[in-house]
This record gives C-alpha cells, sequence and structure tokens, in this order.
C-alpha cells in the first residue's frame, strides 16, 4: 500500500497464522489487507492474542463484505471430510 494510506482494523485474531489466512483470502477476493501486531511486524512484538487484520480504510465497506462471504463459505466445509494429509515424522 502506499504510504499515505490509512489503515482500518477490520478483525483480530489470536494467532499470526489465523490472520494471515483471512490477509490470503481477502487478497484473492481483490482486497489488500496486512497484519499488524504479530512478532514479525515491524520488528515488533505484539500482545498475545492481539493480531490485527488492517485494510485501507477507503476499502473498508468492501473488505468487510469480502470478509463476510469469507467466514459464510468457511462455514459450510465439513471439516472431518477434509483430507489434510499424513503428518509429517
Amino acid at each position: 500500500m502506499p504510504e499515505d494510506t490509512k489503515l482500518t482494523v477490520l478483525t483480530m485474531t489470536a494467532r499470526e497464522y489465523e490472520a494471515q489466512l483471512i490477509v490470503d483470502a481477502l487478497l484473492e477476493k481483490g482486497v489488500h489487507a496486512e497484519i499488524s501486531g504479530s512478532a514479525t511486524s515491524d520488528f515488533k512484538v505484539g500482545i498475545p492474542g492481539q493480531v490485527e487484520v488492517l485494510v485501507d480504510t477507503a476499502q473498508l465497506e468492501s473488505a468487510n463484505a469480502a470478509y463476510d462471504k469469507i467466514r459464510d463459505e468457511a462455514d459450510h466445509i465439513d471439516w472431518s471430510q477434509v483430507d489434510v494429509g499424513d503428518p509429517e515424522d
């Protein structure tokens, strides 16, 4: 994002990987997002349980709509039927 972009918190997660999954899903829907508050963002250690997913304030409405759609799609997954492969040794 350009440096003068104003960012707004879309949501917060307890873990960095959860935030990254949301960011990746938003990117697939055309919404640029980034993470703040993780152990690696800007070399700062965030508060545990407080990883933020940030979006451009100008895109907040479309980001909320995309995030709602992502959550709705995830609700329909029967995780007991998903093959995640064998664990690594």
